[in-house]
């Protein structure tokens, strides 16, 4: 298998809530799947897209990792020293929402992590709520997963996102390696019971000026319209399908390692 490239995917989200009412909703989004050896040239390569600076596409060291300008490879190779993967040996790419004309609301940034002989060896779901917090769930891949359609790990949930969850529920995560076509799904178990899943089915565009170019007049306010959507859903959650509310509750950490 060749690594993979830079990619745009375009695609669906779609969020389902199963309890105490049904509720679902769709929307249209679009991702950047993007080689972090290449952040530093984007301007070069891309031209209406940047790493650090102002453009109609931009990557920020801020809103990722730490999120206090520690770039994002030397957050990510602390990480993955951490568990014994040498980072000097690995290729990674960040799946994302970009900021658009200098703004951004991303709920989840995936990592891809291979090593050198292309070989999945760890993922990393980076998920931010509205209260400007952060956190980040680190899988350390074994290889005889690989072998499967989708790659499946479970954890405990360790992050407030929804005043309208509550903490004491698992997850399990279900993906596929981004190719032509790309697929993820979240589950929320509540006492071995499914209450929640999230999906996103995706596909590949080519990186380039025209579909960049493309891409900006098509969705020039995704970012105001994905905390609008949030709160426009939360209101419908609380007001018409009796959501439970949960007292958010003191952000303790920013990494979960699941080896």
């Amino acid at each position: 298998m060749k690594h993979p490239k830079n990619l745009i995917y375009k695609g669906t989200l779609m969020h389902c809530r199963l309890k105490p009412n049904l509720h679902k909703f769709f929307y249209n989004v679009f991702y950047f799947f993007i080689n972090i050896e290449d952040l530093d040239d984007l301007k070069k390569k891309y031209t209406f897209f940047s790493y650090n600076k102002f453009n109609i596409f931009s990557i920020n060291d801020k809103d990722h990792g730490l999120r206090n300008k520690t770039k994002i490879k030397n957050w990510l190779k602390k990480i993955l020293n951490d568990i014994g993967i040498n980072f000097l040996n690995t290729k990674i790419f960040i799946f994302t929402m970009p900021r658009i004309l200098g703004y951004s609301f991303n709920p989840l940034t995936i990592f891809f992590c291979y090593d050198l002989k292309n070989n999945l060896k760890a993922l990393i779901y980076e998920v931010k709520n509205t209260f400007n917090e952060q956190h980040s769930y680190l899988f350390k891949i074994n290889k005889n997963i690989l072998k499967k359609k989708y790659i499946k790990h479970s954890s405990k949930k360790n992050f407030h996102v929804s005043p309208f969850w509550p903490m004491n529920v698992n997850y399990d995560f279900t993906i596929t390696e981004p190719k032509k076509n790309f697929f993820s799904k979240i589950k929320m178990i509540e006492k071995k019971k499914e209450i929640f899943h999230a999906s996103l089915k995706c596909k590949s565009n080519q990186m380039n000026l025209k579909n960049l170019l493309f891409l900006g007049l098509q969705y020039p306010f995704t970012a105001l319209k994905v905390v609008l959507a949030i709160y426009y859903e939360a209101f419908k959650i609380f007001f018409f399908k009796k959501g439970k509310y949960y007292k958010k509750p003191k952000f303790n950490k920013n990494l979960t390692i699941i080896k």
